[in-house]
């Protein structure tokens, strides 16, 4: 086997120890941006869904309210109520699963701003 050579003790150097403290405050603040803009990112997507779905709200109210009796209603005023709230039910679903979304990233930026915080970085 053979023998792996030791180095003179003035080879081997370590870094400052606040250069090592400011690379690791510059990793974990890209993290901190990254987090931070997805949950910017998923906020406006359910602002806008929000939005869409008042829109489909309003538009089978409408229907309703313009369209007669049920037994009176055209085939068309009955497809286009089905669709609207067919489309709100998809808006609804997807509004729960961004909330779902944007509170699991907002724990990580908690447990993250805690790490920053606790000069554990």
């Amino acid at each position: 086997m053979a023998r792996i050579p030791a180095l003179p003790p003035k080879l081997f150097r370590t870094r400052n120890s606040q250069r090592d403290a400011n690379t690791d405050l510059d990793r974990l603040m890209r993290v901190r941006r990254t987090i931070a803009a997805a949950i910017e990112d998923a906020t406006r997507e359910r602002l806008g869904l929000q939005q869409r779905l008042d829109a489909y709200h309003a538009q089978a109210a409408s229907l309703l309210d313009n369209s007669g009796e049920y037994a009176e209603r055209r085939s068309e005023d009955e497809q286009s109520i089905r669709e609207a709230e067919d489309n709100a039910a998809l808006a609804t679903k997807r509004i729960g699963q961004i909330d779902t979304q944007i509170a699991r990233l907002g724990d990580m930026l908690t447990e993250l701003d805690r790490t920053l915080g606790g000069g554990t970085a």
